[in-house]
């Protein structure tokens, strides 16, 4: 396995599909939507936080046998209540066929040396309730929960 910098023009379209895949992944089984607009608020969603602005995020790739097989993409979250700006897992994301292997992990670990080094102290992100698996891993990996998220439906 190899980690490596983000290169737009080469990993623009493995990173979309596999990020789609997880972001439409990640609302709950039991929120229908409409697949129009969530395609229109996904393209927003990237061209807002566009995750090629080196100057506003960091993109890692994992690379198996020089295939696609994940990303770490980190950018930057504003805490409601302190209001300090702290690094922020965007999005973790393992190609169905190379998870369970380690990749996740490493990836994690790549991306939190590398904030070590730039000064970061903290690294937050955000794990959808149904999505179990992810949460134990980021458990595993020294993530401490800091809130719930609840809705109530009428």
């Amino acid at each position: 396995m190899r980690i490596r910098d983000y290169d737009h023009k080469r990993d623009a379209a493995a990173f979309r599909a596999l990020n789609y895949r997880t972001f439409r992944d990640s609302i709950p089984p039991d929120e229908p939507v409409n697949e129009a607009e969530f395609r229109r608020h996904y393209e927003w969603l990237l061209g807002h936080f566009a995750p090629q602005d080196a100057s506003r995020n960091t993109v890692f790739v994992a690379e198996v046998d020089s295939r696609y097989a994940g990303h770490i993409w980190i950018g930057t979250q504003t805490d409601f209540f302190t209001r300090r700006v702290d690094p922020w897992v965007f999005d973790l994301s393992v190609a169905a066929e190379f998870r369970g292997k380690g990749v996740a992990r490493a990836l994690h670990e790549h991306a939190t040396a590398w904030l070590r080094k730039s000064g970061a102290k903290v690294v937050g992100l955000q794990v959808m309730a149904h999505n179990k698996e992810a949460a134990a891993m980021y458990e595993k990996l020294g993530y401490k929960p800091r809130a719930h998220s609840l809705k109530l439906s009428l």
